[in-house]
């Protein structure tokens, strides 16, 4: 069965997510999506266990966030050690990630393999039991042809779910107590950074509800910032966390009407069941970011 075009447009590598020279290591990794993850995690290491002391790693290794491209990430991991990916690292040879990192590596595997894939942008509600506060994540979603459906993944999950018992005893029995898929999202766990923006637009939600722990890291602008990412993910331009660009930022946290309107469209657009991708890139352009970005892949 042919895809639609716009299922088709995520079967091919972007500027991130290319392997370039090291695509010859993405060679012998299983398609099984559970499996795949637990692949990555041999050799990528999520930040959570690095920020709350349960593993320490080389001072420099702290800034491998900041490899942009999933080609300098395989270029640091060859690095660290040039034997088969197959092979477990230890915390002093395994590349350092955020949620961003881990599912980039994830999408970037799975188009590989003709899988179509896209990064979402967003906020996840599950580490709030009470679903009070939406902190900024990111999640992999793939095109499941049998089901003919997008399912996202939370690869960063995967991983605490698979080395739950390094948790701290509280941590460990919340997340026994927490019924969550991560390798299918559900939309009352994830929402996008276009559903984010409704939410607070439309259906009565308090802005400063979004962001980080950090106080000042929420608000409207933060939900508009992640709106704007999460459309540079689905044209294939997927940013790092932080970057900010044009009418992004926290220094532009008062939004003009004028800009309300424009992202009101752009949040309509990306919340449209099946959306086209060509819509999408016509409002990448009219927000004159695309360049920035593009200067920043070098």
């Amino acid at each position: 069965m042919k895809l639609d075009s716009c299922v088709a447009f995520y079967y091919e590598q972007g500027l991130t997510s290319s392997p370039g020279a090291y695509q010859h290591l993405l060679d012998d990794f299983p398609t099984d999506i559970p499996q795949l993850c637990e692949s990555i995690h041999k050799f990528m290491l999520i930040d959570l266990w690095v920020n709350m002391q349960l593993v320490t790693v080389q001072q420099e290794y702290l800034n491998d966030s900041r490899l942009r491209s999933i080609e300098e990430k395989l270029r640091e991991v060859v690095k660290r050690d040039d034997s088969s990916l197959k092979n477990s690292r230890d915390s002093q040879k395994a590349l350092l990630g955020n949620c961003r990192d881990l599912s980039l590596m994830l999408c970037s595997i799975l188009r590989y393999h003709k899988i179509p894939a896209r990064l979402r942008s967003g906020f996840a509600s599950f580490f709030d039991p009470f679903h009070k506060k939406n902190f900024d994540h990111w999640v992999c979603e793939y095109w499941n042809r049998s089901e003919e459906r997008w399912i996202m993944v939370d690869i960063w999950m995967s991983q605490i779910h698979l080395k739950k018992e390094m948790l701290p005893i509280q941590l460990f029995e919340g997340l026994l107590k927490l019924h969550y898929n991560p390798y299918d999202v559900k939309g009352e766990d994830f929402m996008t950074g276009g559903e984010a923006w409704v939410n607070c637009r439309e259906n009565g939600h308090d802005p400063e509800n979004y962001g980080t722990e950090e106080e000042h890291l929420n608000g409207m602008w933060f939900v508009r910032d992640n709106m704007i990412r999460d459309l540079l993910c689905l044209n294939k331009l997927e940013p790092l966390p932080w970057d900010c660009w044009g009418m992004m930022g926290k220094e532009n946290s008062v939004i003009a009407r004028r800009e309300l309107e424009h992202m009101d469209k752009i949040a309509k657009l990306l919340n449209t069941k099946n959306f086209s991708v060509f819509n999408l890139q016509e409002q990448l352009e009219a927000l004159q970011i695309k360049d920035c970005i593009l200067k920043s892949l070098g």
